[in-house]
Order: structure tokens, then C-alpha cells, then sequence
């Protein structure tokens, strides 16, 4: 099917035609039993016969060809650890909240919280969720991520109040467990050949931090939440790979969390916010030191150019499979290839700006900083208001805009040997800590209180956003200089930004 086309099929059935693509050769094998895996971080996982089921099929093993930190292993060398790896390590981390919860249950309220059958009970659906929860992933992870998160079609998705703060890989993710196609060869492999009775809509359910019983509104806590096993795993995992000496208090945390009534669901809380704390300490942490690394936003920026290259010449750029063409025109396409596949074609994909494009990543002749905008070099930031100013990433129309006005104001020689795409104006993200069910039970008789109660989350992201946000504009390195002067001129005329070019050389060295 077309890109044209696919657009106007409904997304609910674009991702299950990726699900029947994906599924069309496989020939599933049931295991004799169990199986441990080794972690680096975690030590023997234990995996039951369902289980493995899941893991050996293509959905979980395409994982392994996406890095979970999308291009940070270029300035991070070790940082080469995949979706797969994390995607076992956070189900691990479930079992152990999930085991810390009753225990302290039984401790305390002299019961068990939760059936913790491995085969059909809570634990088991716990478990599977986690298992699932990022088979939505796509090329370079949370890279491409923030190009399709624009796409129109998702961001009309997002309306549906259900998912409107969802992130876009966990809408795939759910909407990839709901799929008909792999409904049917759950019930066939999983609940029928391994006599494991799980139900795939509570399972979807979990994935988005939601579970249909009110009681039981804990157990999508462990799944999604400020504090989710999946926080607790990359926090961990992407420190460790990174070489940071950042990392969450594990066996405290679930020393600290329990179950409570709060807002009519029975929730996951904490008897300290201190594990909290640490939470969001390290992911500032890393973002500051990681994901908004200078270099790992122009290597975002580069894959950038070079999806919407592809966008807009399908006919040149679109990359074949049997039964599918992907030129990235829709949010369901960036699933169809994974990081190996995408960078391993250098000679067979594209035209030769995607080729020239990709050859730089392969020879890390990557684009340089022409010009930094934050707090140390705009001069009326804060009249200005730097919200509005990251308010721009999530105006792709607008932003598209800025770049193809620096590129037309460029002087003629500049422009002979550049590209349009060749300008890349970086707007980061900010950290985004979402705190409204986080809860602090300081004991199992007090009233359960919102984490606000106990430290200042808002002004914690605030001042990182104060301090140590940074976007850049970016261009190859022969063609920094006249970039930087027509940027300062474009973002003064477009946006009213006020930049000092000579702090703002001190930190990019242009020339």
C-alpha cells in the first residue's frame, strides 16, 4: 500500500496491516518451559513457557534492532543497549514492585493485595503489559519519535480524551496489542498452547496506565506512572551504559511503596517521597547530560533531514519491502524499519542527499553548532519568555518555516553548496514529570497527600528549564558562520529573539 493511501485508512488498521506484515512468515515454536536470562543490571530473570512465547516473536525481536536511546551512541559509545534488553529488565522490576506490595500488604493489613498467579492472575497481567509496553518503538526510539509525534494523523489521534497525554509510542504500543492479528495468534499460542488465560484488553489497558477495576488501579501504576517500573529499568540502564553514576535506590523504593484509597481507586504510594525524588533527580540528570546532550540534538536533527527528504520525494527516497513502501509519510510507517536496517542501506536507500546524509553518520562528519539560544545568550529572555520559545518544537509548520527563511537569507555562495534541510533549528523538549498520581502516605494510617505536599516538583522543571535548556541551530561545518549570521537576523525579525553572537560563540566556535 501507498503512503498516500495508507494515510486515509484509519490508524487502527494501519497498525494492524504493520502486525499481519510482520507476522506474514513466522512460524511459531512453544517452548519446552521457562527460561532465565542474564541481565547486566538485574542478574537471572525468570521467564515462564508463555512468556517466552512472546518474547520470541517478531514483535519483541525487532526490539533488538532498536537502540533504546536512539542516537546517543554516537557521542556515548557504550550506550548501545536495545528496546529488547529494557523491555525484559522492566518486566523484572514489575515482578519486584508487585512482590513488595504484598509483602507489605500482608505485613501490615495482614492480607494479600493481589492474586499473584503467573499464569492468569494479576502478576501475569502485570508482567505481560511491561513485556509489551514498547513493541510500539520505531526507528531510533524516542528520535524518530519526536518527528511523528507531529504528523497530523497521530496528533488528531490525540484529541480522543483517552489518549490525549499519552505519549506516541505507547498509543502504537496499545493499539498494537488491540490489533485483530495479534489478538488471534495470542489466543492461539499464549492462551490455548500454553494455558495461559490472559486477557489482551486488560493488558492494552495496562500499557496506558489504566486497568478496569477500580480496586486494582495500583497494578497500571506499576506499568505507568511517575514511578512505573519502566522509569526505575531506563533510569538505571541508561546511566549505567552512558557511564553516569546515576541510579534509583531499587531495593529502597520497594521498601517504600504500598497501596492505598485515593481518589476512589485504590493507588500506589509512597511512604516517603525520597525514592521520588531520586527519580527525578536522575532524569534531569540525564536529560541534561544525555538526551539534550548538544551532540545527540544535531544528530536528531540530522535524522530529521533526513526523514523529511524522504517525506517529500517518495518516489526517489521511499524504501521497498516485500508487500509495504515506507517513505515515512505516516506515524505507522517508522515501525516498519529499525535503527540496523535504516543505516545499513547507505548504498541502497534514497537519492544521494539521503546517501550524503547517511555517510555522515557512518563517518561522523556530523553538522556543528552555529548558534546556542538560551538563558546565557539571549538578551531579553526573560521578557521574551522562554516558554514560548520551546513552545515552537511542537510547531513543525512554524519551525520549518525559521529554517527555510535562514537558508533563503544566506549569500548565494552559501547557498550553491547547501541544501534547504541543511539548516536544523533544535528545539528541545522539556523534561516532563508527570506528577498527578504520585502520592505520599507517610504511614498506613495517614491520609494519603499529593507529592507537591512534600517538594516543589514544578519548580525543580522549571529551574532546569530556566538553566539548562538549550536550543541550537546547526549546519556543516564549512557554512557555520554565514548560517549564525542568518539566523540571528531571521529569529530577530520572525520571533523577536535578541541573541548575543559573540556568548554565543564562545560556546559553538563557529569560525
Amino acid at each position: 500500500m501507498s503512503s498516500e493511501a495508507s494515510i486515509a485508512v484509519p490508524l487502527e488498521e494501519r497498525v494492524d496491516q504493520f502486525v499481519a506484515w510482520l507476522f506474514r512468515d513466522y512460524k511459531t515454536i512453544i517452548p519446552r518451559g521457562p527460561k532465565v536470562i542474564n541481565d547486566s543490571l538485574l542478574g537471572n530473570q525468570y521467564f515462564s513457557k508463555h512468556e517466552v512465547v512472546v518474547i520470541d516473536c517478531p514483535l519483541l525481536q525487532r526490539l533488538k534492532r532498536i537502540k533504546q536511546t536512539g542516537l546517543v551512541y554516537h557521542v556515548f559509545p557504550s550506550a548501545t543497549h536495545t528496546r529488547f534488553e529494557h523491555s525484559l529488565g522492566a518486566t523484572t522490576v514489575a515482578e519486584r514492585c508487585f512482590h513488595a506490595i504484598r509483602d507489605r500488604a500482608r505485613i501490615e493489613l495482614g492480607e494479600a493485595v493481589a492474586n499473584e498467579d503467573r499464569l492468569s492472575g494479576d502478576l501475569a497481567l502485570v508482567r505481560m503489559a511491561t513485556l509489551l509496553h514498547d513493541v510500539g518503538h520505531g526507528l531510533c526510539s524516542h528520535a524518530s519519535e519526536q518527528i511523528y509525534a507531529l504528523l497530523s494523523d497521530l496528533r488528531e489521534f490525540k484529541r480522543k480524551p483517552e489518549f490525549s497525554r499519552k505519549d506516541p509510542g505507547e498509543i502504537l504500543s496499545y493499539l498494537i496489542v488491540r490489533s485483530p492479528t495479534f489478538q488471534n495468534w495470542f489466543q492461539e499460542y499464549v492462551v490455548e498452547a500454553c494455558d495461559a488465560p490472559l486477557r489482551l484488553d486488560t493488558v492494552a489497558a495496562l500499557i496506558l496506565g489504566k486497568h478496569p477495576e477500580k480496586d486494582k488501579h495500583f497494578l497500571a501504576q506499576i506499568v505507568s506512572s511517575p514511578y512505573d517500573a519502566d522509569k526505575l529499568d531506563y533510569i538505571a540502564r541508561d546511566s549505567y551504559y552512558c557511564g553516569l553514576a546515576l541510579t534509583v535506590d531499587l531495593p529502597r523504593f520497594y521498601s517504600m511503596i504500598s497501596v492505598a484509597s485515593w481518589k476512589g481507586y485504590r493507588a500506589l504510594v509512597l511512604r516517603s517521597y525520597v525514592p521520588l525524588e531520586q527519580i527525578l533527580f536522575s532524569k534531569m540528570m540525564l536529560f541534561g547530560s544525555v538526551y539534550h546532550h548538544q551532540k545527540v540534538k544535531c544528530l536528531d536533527s540530522m535524522l530529521r533531514s533526513i526523514i523529511q527528504h524522504m517525506q517529500q520525494n517518495p518516489n526517489r527516497c521511499a524504501i521497498q519491502f516485500p508487500g509495504t513502501r515506507v517513505s515515512f509519510a505516516e506515524p505507522v510507517e517508522y515501525l516498519y524499519i529499525t535503527d540496523d536496517e535504516f543505516f545499513n542501506q547507505i548504498q541502497g536507500l534514497g537519492d544521494p542527499y539521503v546517501q550524503e546524509m547517511l555517510s555522515r553518520f557512518l563517518r561522523r562528519n556530523l553538522f556543528v553548532r552555529c548558534l546556542q539560544i538560551s538563558r546565557r545568550t539571549v538578551v531579553n529572555w526573560n521578557h521574551y519568555g522562554r516558554a514560548m520559545l520551546m513552545d515552537l518544537g511542537d510547531q513543525p509548520t512554524k519551525l520549518d518555516d525559521l529554517e527555510r527563511k535562514i537558508y533563503e537569507q544566506l549569500p548565494a555562495s552559501a547557498r550553491s553548496v547547501m541544501n534547504p534541510r541543511d539548516v536544523r533549528l533544535s528545539i528541545p523538549d522539556r523534561p516532563r514529570i508527570k506528577t498527578e498520581d504520585a502520592v505520599v502516605q507517610t504511614s498506613p494510617g495517614a491520609e494519603p497527600e499529593p507529592i507537591e505536599l512534600f517538594f516543589p516538583v514544578g519548580q525543580w522543571t522549571d529551574a532546569y528549564a530556566h538553566n539548562k535548556w538549550s536550543s541550537y541551530v546547526y549546519a556543516p561545518r564549512e557554512q557555520a558562520v554565514p548560517v549564525r549570521d542568518a539566523a540571528i537576523s531571521v529569529l530577530a525579525n520572525e520571533v523577536g529573539l535578541e541573541i548575543d553572537a559573540a556568548k554565543s560563540d564562545r560556546a559553538c566556535h563557529p569560525a
